[in-house]
C-alpha cells in the first residue's frame, strides 16, 4: 500500500504531520466552549401579548383567539398551545424538528400583521425564540446586607446589575427581591370633592405637563439652535405647582388636592436565603458562550464588587455556581479516560509482554483523542460532559487497529523477515481488514448523527467523537504504527527475555498463558466437532442466534427518556390557597425555612415569594451530594414540606440535567395529561377526578394541575343606562376604581438620569374594605357627587388563574411526578390502565384525554432508535458487501448484531442491580446502534483471514480453523483493550456518571458477549457457506444448469467473490 510505504520511507514527515496535529488540537482545546450539556435548539418560538387590566378569560376571547385563528396556519406547525392570564397572552408555536426557526418566525410575523380586530389598549405582540442555553441561569448571586432592601434595591439597580450585563459572555441578568422607587401623588377624597376635581383631570394634567416638547430651529449666524421646552418632572416642587383646573377661586394646584412624596411600588417579589430577605440575580450567559470563562469572569467582577461595597454593608454571595458540577463531571470523565487508557495499556503488556510495542500502540491513544478535539473545534461543537463520555468511550476503540496491524508485523517479524519489511507487509496485509471495521463503526454513527428531536441533539456530540476518534485511530494505524514498528523494534529474533518485571509475573503468567492456551484449544475442538456434519452446524448457529434474540427480548428492561442525572440543586413548587397575599406568602415560606435548616446535610436555602406559585430551593454540602445521598436528603425534604399549614401543596424534586421542554424545573419522570373539551366547569370536573385517581397510585410523588381558580374577585357591573344619563363613562368607573385601589400611572419623574413611575393613589387608603369599593365617589359633568352603588352593583367572583389551550382546544394539563425508581415506560402503562382508559370511556362527546410530555418524547426517541438500528444494520451490511464484493460473507458476518444485542441487554441489567440509577434511556439505546457497527470487526477478522488462507490455497475448513487460531489471538487484544477502556466508565460514580454508565454497560456487555459466542456462530455459519457453494456446481449438474458462459469456478481467489482490498496471492513464508 503506497501511504504506508510513503511513512516507512519519510519518517520525518511524519513525526511533522503528527507534532501539527498535537499542536492545533491543543490548541483547539481552548477555543472549545465548555458547558455542562450540549444545548438543544428547540423548534419551537413564544408570541407574548399584553393587554393591561383584562381577567384571563377576556384575554382569551379578546387576544388568544384571534391570534391562534391566524398563526394557526403558519408552515410546518406541529403544535399550538397557549395560556391566557390576567393582562397576559403567550402563544407556543411547536415546529418539526428540523425547521428553520428563523424562517419560521417570519411567517408567524406576517401571520401577526393580518391580526386587525385586537382591542385597542392591547400592547403589539413580541415573537421570541426558544433556546435552552439562554433560559436556565449558570449563577444565583444573592446580597448580603443588614440596610434596607429596597434602599440597597436601588444601588444594585443603579450599578451592580449594569455592572453584571458587562461581563464577556452574560446574555442577560435576572433580578429580583426589592421594589421600584415611585412618586406618590396622594389624592385626598374631601380636597377634590370640595373643588369638584375628578381624578382623570388630576391624571391628565400630570400626563399634559410632563413632556419635552419640540420648538423648531433658530438660525443665528453660522450657528443653528434647537428650540425645546423643558417639561419633564426633576423636582417634587415641579409637580405640587401643576395646574389641574380653574374655578371661582382661581388655579387649583396639585398641593391644594394632594400631597407628593417618594415612595416605592407594591411588593409582589421577595427573595430570601437562609431565614433572611435578600436581592437575587440570575445569570444567563450567551448562546455558544463558554460557561466555565464566563463564571471566571463573573468571579472576578464580584470580588470587585465586594471591594467596592465592603465599608457599605453590601456583600454578594455566590448561591448557586453550576461549573462546581461542571468541573466534577470533566474531572470524573478525565479520570476515567486516563484510568481507561491506563488499564488498555496494561492489558497490552500482558498480552505482548514488549514495552517498546506497548508504547508504540498506546501512542495512537492520544493522537486520535487531540485529532478528534481538532475536529470538533473545526465543526463548533462544543465540549461537554457528552462529549468528553465520547471521547472516553472511543479511547479504547482507538488502539483496536492498532494492535492489528502491530500484531500482525509482529507475525511477519517471527516470520524472519526485517524490521521494514515486517512493517510494509504486516500492515499492507491488514489494511483492508481494519478499513472495513472502521467504516462499520463510523457508518453506524451516520444514522445517530441524523436523528433529529431533543434525544438527537444530546447525544449526536457522543457519536461524532467516538466516529472521528475510530477514523483518526485508522490513519494513525496505517501511517505511525508502520513508521514507528519500522524503526523502534529489534532486529533478528524477537527478544524472549523480559524486564524484570515480567519475571516476576512469570509464574502468574504462564497461567494467563496456559488458560488461554486452554481456551483456544477449546474453541478449536468445538469448531472441528462442528465440522463433521452439517446439522451440528445448523443446529448451533440457529440454536445460539434464536436464543440470543429470545433472551434480548425477554429480558429487554423497561424504558426511559433522559438520566435525570444528579445535579446538587433541590427546587420546590409551593403551592397556596386562592387570595393568599404577599404577607401572608412570606409567613408560611419562613415556616417551610425553619423546618428545612433543620437538615444538617443542607449547606444553603433560598426562597422566592410572589403573587404566583412560589419556589424553595437547597443546596447539600459537597459531602453530601453523590447521588445516594441527594435522594436520602430529598426524601427528608419532602417530609418536612408535607402538611405545612397554610398552603395547598409543596412539591419538592431534584433539577433536571437536562432543560426540558414541559415540567419546567420539576425533575424526575414526569408525565403530562391533558383533558380537553369546551367547556372550563366540565374540564374542571374531569381533571378532578384524574388528579383524585392518580395521587391514588403508589408510584405517584405528587399532581400539579395547570387549571386553578383565581383570587377571589369583586366584579363592578355598571348600570350603562344610569351612568349615561349622569355623564359617567364604564371606562372612568374601572379608571377610578384602579386608582383608588392599586393606583394608576401618570407620567415619568427623572431622577439623577433614571426614570421613575408617577402613581395617583388614594391618601386615606379609601379601600380598606369590600364594603368600601360600593361607597366610591364620583363626580357628574353637573357637579353631583354619586356614589359606586348608585349606577353600578358590586359582586363577588371567582375565576381561573388561568386558561390553557392545546391545539385550539381549551385544556387542563395535570403534571404527574413519579417516584425515580419507576421506569417511565412502566409509568406510562400504569396511568394508561389505572387512570386514563376507564376515564376516557366516560368523556362527553368534544372532549378527549391524552398523554403528552416525556411519554410523547419517548415514543418519538424510541421510534428514531428504532430506525437508526436498522438503517444501521442495513448500511454496515451493505458496506460490506461492497468491500467484500459478496452478498453472503457479509451476511454470515451480521450474525454477531443479534449476540451482542443479548449481551447489551444483559449488561444492562447488570448494571442496573448495581446501581439502580442506570436505566434503559436514550442514550442506552444508543449503545445497541453503536454496537452494530463494533461488533463485526472481529468477525470481519475471521472471514478475511480465512480467505487470505483460500487465496493461498488451503483448504476451507483447514483456512477456517487457522483464521481462528492466528486471529484470536488480536481479537482479544482489541476487546480487552475495549472493555478495560470502557471500565472505568461503567464502574466510577460520580458527577455526570449517571449519563454515560447505560450506555458504556451496553457497550461492555455486547462486546464480551458477542466475542465470545461469535468466536463459534461466525466460523460454523461461514463454513456452512462454504459447503454449500462448493456444493453448488454438484447441484447444477444435477438438475442440468450449467454456467452460462461455459467456464468452471476460479480456483484462485476465494470463490465468493474478489477479496477485500488488500487482500495478497502469495505462498507461506
Amino acid at each position: 500500500m503506497k501511504i504506508v510505504e510513503f511513512c516507512i520511507k519519510y519518517p520525518v514527515t511524519v513525526f511533522v504531520g503528527v507534532i501539527l496535529v498535537v499542536l492545533f488540537g491543543g490548541l483547539a482545546v481552548f477555543r472549545l466552549p465548555l458547558q455542562m450539556t450540549p444545548a438543544v435548539d428547540y423548534p419551537q418560538i413564544t408570541v407574548e401579548t399584553r393587554y393591561e387590566g383584562a381577567g384571563p378569560l377576556e384575554v382569551e376571547r379578546e387576544v388568544t383567539e384571534r391570534l391562534e385563528e391566524k398563526l394557526n396556519s403558519v408552515e410546518n406547525l406541529d403544535e399550538i398551545t397557549s395560556v391566557s392570564a390576567e393582562g397576559q397572552s403567550t402563544i407556543i408555536l411547536k415546529f418539526a424538528w428540523g425547521v428553520n426557526k428563523d424562517i419560521a418566525r417570519l411567517d408567524a410575523s406576517e401571520k401577526l400583521d393580518l391580526v386587525t380586530d385586537l382591542p385597542e389598549d392591547a400592547r403589539q405582540s413580541v415573537i421570541r425564540a426558544v433556546n435552552t442555553e439562554e433560559q436556565t441561569p449558570i449563577a444565583w448571586i444573592t446580597i448580603e446586607t443588614t440596610r434596607d432592601i429596597n434602599e440597597v434595591w436601588q444601588e444594585a439597580d443603579a450599578v451592580i446589575k449594569p455592572r453584571l450585563e458587562r461581563i464577556g459572555g452574560v446574555g442577560a441578568v435576572w433580578m429580583f427581591g426589592g421594589q421600584d422607587r415611585e412618586v406618590h401623588v396622594l389624592l385626598d377624597a374631601q380636597a377634590m370633592s370640595a373643588r369638584g376635581i375628578t381624578i382623570a383631570q388630576v391624571r391628565a394634567a400630570l400626563l399634559g405637563e410632563s413632556r419635552n416638547i419640540r420648538g423648531g430651529r433658530i438660525e443665528e449666524g453660522r450657528r443653528q439652535y434647537l428650540v425645546r421646552t423643558m417639561g419633564e418632572y426633576t423636582a417634587l416642587r415641579q409637580l405640587e405647582n401643576v395646574v389641574v383646573h380653574y374655578d371661582a377661586r382661581g388655579p387649583v394646584y396639585i398641593r391644594d388636592i394632594a400631597s407628593v412624596r417618594f415612595g416605592y411600588e407594591d411588593q409582589d417579589f421577595a427573595v430570601r436565603t437562609n431565614g433572611t430577605s435578600t436581592i437575587g440575580f440570575g445569570i444567563l450567559k450567551r448562546t455558544g458562550a463558554n460557561t466555565v470563562e464566563v463564571m471566571q469572569r463573573l468571579r472576578v467582577v464580584l470580588r470587585e464588587l465586594n471591594t467596592i461595597y465592603e465599608d457599605k454593608g453590601i456583600r454578594l454571595v455566590q448561591a448557586y455556581d453550576e461549573t462546581v458540577y461542571i468541573y466534577d463531571a470533566v474531572k470524573l470523565v478525565v479520570s476515567n479516560l486516563v484510568l481507561g487508557g491506563l488499564l488498555a495499556t496494561a492489558v497490552l503488556l500482558l498480552f505482548l509482554r514488549n514495552p517498546v510495542s506497548v508504547l508504540i500502540i498506546s501512542g495512537a491513544i492520544p493522537i486520535s483523542i487531540v485529532s478528534t478535539l481538532l475536529f470538533l473545534a473545526v465543526l463548533g461543537r462544543s465540549l461537554n460532559i457528552v462529549t468528553l463520555a465520547g471521547l472516553a468511550f472511543a479511547t479504547g476503540m482507538t488502539v483496536d487497529n492498532a494492535i492489528v496491524v502491530l500484531e500482525n508485523i509482529f507475525r511477519h517479524r517471527h516470520m524472519g523477515k526485517s524490521r521494514l519489511k515486517a512493517a510494509l507487509d504486516g500492515a499492507t496485509e491488514v489494511w483492508g481488514a481494519i478499513l472495513a471495521g472502521t467504516a462499520t463503526t463510523v457508518a453506524v454513527f451516520i444514522p445517530i448523527i441524523a436523528v433529529e428531536g431533543e434525544a438527537g441533539q444530546l447525544f449526536r456530540d457522543i457519536a461524532i467523537a467516538i466516529a472521528f476518534g475510530v477514523a483518526a485511530s485508522l490513519v494513525v494505524a496505517l501511517t505511525v504504527i508502520p513508521m514507528l514498528s519500522s524503526r523502534l523494534l529489534a532486529d533478528g529474533e524477537v527478544p524472549a527475555r523480559a524486564g524484570r518485571l515480567l519475571r516476576s509475573l512469570r509464574a502468574p503468567l504462564a497461567a494467563v498463558d496456559r488458560l488461554a492456551a486452554a481456551f483456544v484449544g477449546g474453541v478449536l475442538g468445538l469448531l472441528t466437532w462442528l465440522a463433521r456434519g452439517w446439522r451440528r452446524r445448523v443446529g448451533a448457529v440457529g440454536l445460539v442466534t434464536a436464543a440470543a434474540l429470545g433472551l434480548a427480548y425477554l429480558l429487554l428492561p423497561p424504558l426511559d427518556y433522559l438520566p435525570t442525572g444528579n445535579r446538587n440543586l433541590f427546587l420546590g413548587l409551593v403551592k397556596f390557597p386562592p387570595g393568599s397575599n404577599i404577607e401572608q406568602k412570606k409567613a408560611v415560606i419562613e415556616d417551610l425555612e425553619s423546618r428545612l435548616l433543620t437538615i444538617p446535610e443542607l449547606e444553603r436555602i433560598f426562597a422566592v415569594v410572589r403573587i404566583g406559585d412560589s419556589f424553595v430551593g437547597a443546596i447539600a454540602k459537597r459531602e453530601y451530594s453523590d447521588l445516594a445521598s441527594m435522594q436520602r436528603i430529598l426524601g427528608t425534604i419532602r417530609q418536612k414540606g408535607f402538611g405545612l399549614p397554610g398552603i395547598t401543596g409543596a412539591f419538592f424534586t431534584q433539577t433536571p440535567l437536562f432543560q426540558r421542554q414541559s415540567g419546567g424545573f420539576i425533575g424526575g419522570i414526569n408525565l403530562d395529561i391533558n383533558v380537553k373539551g369546551p367547556d372550563l366547569t366540565t374540564l374542571q370536573e374531569f381533571a378532578e377526578r384524574i388528579q383524585g385517581r392518580l395521587r391514588a397510585l403508589p408510584p405517584v410523588n405528587f399532581v400539579n394541575t395547570s387549571f386553578e381558580v383565581g383570587s377571589p374577585e369583586l366584579q363592578v357591573h355598571v348600570d350603562r343606562e344610569k351612568a349615561a344619563g349622569l355623564g359617567i363613562s364604564v371606562s372612568e368607573v374601572g379608571f377610578v376604581a384602579e386608582t383608588l385601589v392599586n393606583g394608576t400611572l401618570a407620567g415619568k419623574f427623572r431622577e439623577r438620569g433614571k426614570e421613575l413611575d408617577i402613581r395617583l393613589k388614594s391618601a386615606s387608603g379609601d379601600i380598606a374594605r369590600t364594603q368600601d369599593l360600593s361607597r366610591v365617589l364620583f363626580h357628574t359633568p353637573a357637579g353631583r357627587t354619586v356614589r359606586l352603588s348608585d349606577i353600578a352593583e358590586v359582586r363577588p367572583a371567582v375565576g381561573p388563574v388561568n386558561v390553557e389551550h392545546i391545539d385550539l382546544e381549551r385544556a387542563i394539563k395535570l403534571v404527574t411526578n413519579i417516584r425515580e425508581e419507576l421506569p417511565l415506560e412502566t409509568a406510562m402503562a400504569l396511568v394508561e390502565r389505572d387512570v386514563v382508559r376507564p376515564l376516557r370511556a366516560e368523556l362527553p362527546i368534544g372532549y378527549a384525554i391524552d398523554v403528552s410530555g416525556q411519554a410523547k418524547d419517548l415514543a418519538i426517541a424510541w421510534d428514531s432508535i428504532k430506525w437508526s438500528f436498522l438503517l444501521a444494520v442495513i448500511v454496515v451490511y451493505l458496506l460490506m458487501c461492497s468491500l467484500f464484493e459478496s452478498w453472503m460473507n457479509p451476511f454470515v458476518i451480521m450474525f454477531t448484531v443479534p449476540l451482542a444485542a443479548a449481551g447489551g441487554v444483559l449488561g444492562v441489567r447488570l448494571a442496573h442491580a448495581i446501581q439502580p440509577a442506570t436505566r434503559m434511556d436514550v442514550l442506552t439505546m444508543l449503545g445497541f446502534v453503536i454496537l452494530t457497527g463494533v461488533v463485526v470487526n472481529n468477525a470481519i477478522l475471521i472471514v478475511h483471514q480465512c480467505l487470505q488462507f483460500m487465496a493461498e490455497g488451503r483448504e476451507r475448513h483447514a483456512a477456517l480453523l487457522d483464521s481462528v487460531r492466528t486471529r484470536i489471538r488480536p481479537i482479544f487484544m482489541t476487546t480487552t483493550t475495549t472493555v478495560f477502556g470502557l471500565l472505568p466508565l461503567v464502574v466510577a460514580g460520580g458527577a455526570g456518571s449517571e449519563l454515560y454508565r447505560g450506555l458504556g454497560a451496553a457497550i461492555v456487555g455486547g462486546i464480551v458477549f458477542s466475542t465470545v459466542v461469535s468466536l463459534v456462530v461466525v466460523p460454523a455459519a461461514f463454513s456452512l457457506w462454504l459447503d454449500v457453494r462448493e456444493a453448488l456446481p454438484a447441484w447444477a449438474k444435477r438438475f442440468d444448469v450449467a454456467d452460462p458462459a461455459g467456464r468452471p469456478e476460479p480456483p484462485s481467489g476465494t470463490g465468493l467473490g474478489r477479496p477485500i482490498p488488500g487482500s495478497v496471492s502469495r505462498q507461506p513464508d
